[in-house]
C-alpha cells in the first residue's frame, strides 16, 4: 500500500510541491534595475493571494517603488487570460517625525505571520501596510493599495511576506 502510495504521489507531483516566491515573477533584470534604483534595496511580497502576477510596469520615482500585480483565470491547460481584478505594491520612505501608525490612520491591526500589519478602510478599498528598517537603517513603509474587488478586506500575506530580494 505504501508502494502505491508513493508512486500516487510522485506522478501526480504532490511529493516535490513546491512554492514559487511571488518576487520570482518580476524578471530578473527588471528587479535589478528597480534595486538599483531604489538605492540597493528592493522590497517585494514573497506570497500574494492565488494567481496573481507581475505583468509589467513597475517603476521607481522620487524613491517611491510601484508594482502592480494583476490576477488571472484560467481558460484551460497552458491558458490564462489577465482579469481587471489587481493592487498596487508600494515601497515608501517612512519620514522621519512618523511611525507606522501616523503614517496611516490604522482601522485594524494584525499579526500575521510573525510581523504586525495594520489595515485602513477608505474609498478605494483599503489599504494594508507594515513598516521595516533596511540594511542601512532606512525606514520603509510596504504598502499593498487594495482594488474595490478586495471589498474592503485586507490582504495580509504580501504585506506580511515583503522582504529584501535585492541580491536574490
Amino acid at each position: 500500500m505504501l508502494a502505491t502510495l508513493g508512486t500516487f504521489l510522485a506522478f501526480t507531483g504532490l511529493a516535490a510541491a513546491r512554492i514559487t516566491p511571488a518576487w520570482s515573477y518580476v524578471p530578473a533584470k527588471v528587479r535589478a534595475q528597480l534595486a538599483a534604483q531604489s538605492g540597493g534595496v528592493l522590497y517585494l511580497p514573497a506570497r500574494t493571494p492565488l494567481f496573481y502576477r507581475y505583468r509589467s510596469g513597475a517603476k521607481v520615482v522620487n524613491g517611491k517603488l510601484s508594482v502592480t500585480f494583476t490576477n488571472r483565470v484560467r481558460i484551460r491547460q497552458g491558458l490564462w487570460r489577465w482579469t481587471k481584478q489587481s493592487f498596487l505594491w508600494q515601497v515608501l520612505p517612512l519620514p522621519a517625525s512618523a511611525t507606522c501608525t501616523t503614517w496611516a490612520k490604522p482601522d485594524k491591526t494584525y499579526q500575521f505571520a510573525g510581523n504586525k500589519v495594520y489595515f485602513g478602510n477608505d474609498a478605494s478599498g483599503g489599504k494594508t501596510w507594515r513598516c521595516v528598517t533596511d540594511r542601512r537603517g532606512r525606514r520603509l513603509v510596504l504598502v499593498a493599495s487594495h482594488a474595490p474587488q478586495f471589498a474592503g478586506r485586507p490582504i495580509l500575506q504580501p504585506v506580511a511576506s515583503g522582504l529584501d530580494v535585492a541580491r536574490r
